[in-house]
């Protein structure tokens, strides 16, 4: 059954409000409810529907989609067998017990609201080199089979693979292997998504994450697309660090809000190409950027989201 392509993005707002004083996050959050997103990528560490905080943040009307990626990386600075895709079982025992908190917020926003809140739960193929094992991820997708997710969809979410003499940025599965263990599951119920910045860092190119998009959707598995931008110019440097990190740069464009990014891999032209290689079938898109410098206020966070957001949803309505 074909899915609709989806009309308005998300947004990864953990990213854009990062560093902000705790005095202006609640009304940034409140400025986002004006853009008309569709919800916003939260971090799994943040997923507790009863806390102060996701009361006082989480806009009752947003959708969610909930991302494993913060925790898999602060577990993995302390258990290199952290993962999915472990081949020792604690760690992957520990790392299923992460996104069981996903579920149990998925569960708890359904019998609340009477709906289907989580739109996915994005999950990573972790640990790296010969610590992770295409079978235990697959066994681990198993399991997470087996659990009632309120109708969210398990998405792999792909980061760079490693690629011989260049440093990674998170340096897990290769896509191909991803596929595999998501091969023969339900369309729905698990699926691939591609981070557009992690697929160029890996590639080193824009036509990378094209590639991963396509690849995906014909094995029937593509459940959404992140459009984060990276750059490899050094011209950059001085704002946004080393070349091909995963820091959330926006995309280029006209608007002057993305002046910071104008040397971003990813604009216009490349997020239409991306979103036509995902065809008709395509669950979700979403957005994640973040700001230059670090103690950029409110208004100018706002003013890059709204501008990147701006981007994806002329491209989906075209």
């Amino acid at each position: 059954m074909s899915t609709p392509r989806p009309e308005r993005p998300f947004l990864g707002a953990y990213a854009l409000v990062a560093g902000l004083p705790a005095d202006d996050e609640a009304p940034a959050y409140a400025a986002l409810a004006e853009l008309g997103i569709a919800g916003i990528e939260l971090p799994v560490g943040s997923a507790d529907a009863g806390s102060s905080w996701f009361r006082r943040t989480v806009h009752p009307d947003w959708d969610l989609v909930v991302t494993c990626i913060p925790t898999v990386m602060q577990r993995l600075g302390k258990d290199p067998a952290y993962g999915l895709a472990s081949a020792d079982p604690d760690g992957r025992r520990a790392a299923l017990d992460d996104v069981a908190v996903a579920r149990d917020l998925a569960r708890r926003l359904a019998d609340d609201s009477g709906r289907s809140r989580v739109r996915a739960v994005q999950v990573n193929s972790a640990p790296r080199g010969d610590l992770a094992s295409v079978d235990a991820f697959a066994r681990s997708l198993d399991e997470l089979g087996g659990w009632d997710l309120a109708g969210a969809t398990v998405a792999v979410e792909h980061c760079d693979a490693p690629r011989p003499g260049r440093p990674f940025s998170k340096g897990f599965l290769e896509l191909t292997d991803e596929l595999t263990a998501l091969g023969g599951r339900p369309a729905g119920q698990f699926g691939l998504t591609v981070n557009w910045g992690r697929s160029a860092i890996e590639g080193r190119s824009a036509t990378t994450p094209v590639e991963h998009v396509r690849a995906a959707a014909e094995a029937g598995l593509l459940a959404g697309i992140m459009f984060s931008g990276v750059t490899g110019s050094p011209a950059a440097t001085a704002v946004w660090g080393e070349p091909w990190e995963d820091g959330h740069m926006a995309p280029r464009g006209d608007d002057p809000a993305l002046a910071i990014s104008s040397e971003s891999l990813l604009g216009p032209d490349e997020i239409a190409e991306t979103l036509r290689a995902a065809g008709p079938d395509l669950g979700y898109v979403g957005v994640k950027v973040t700001v230059r410098p670090p103690d950029a206020g409110v208004a100018q966070r706002i003013a890059v989201a709204r501008a990147a957001l701006a981007q994806v949803t002329r491209a989906l309505g075209a």
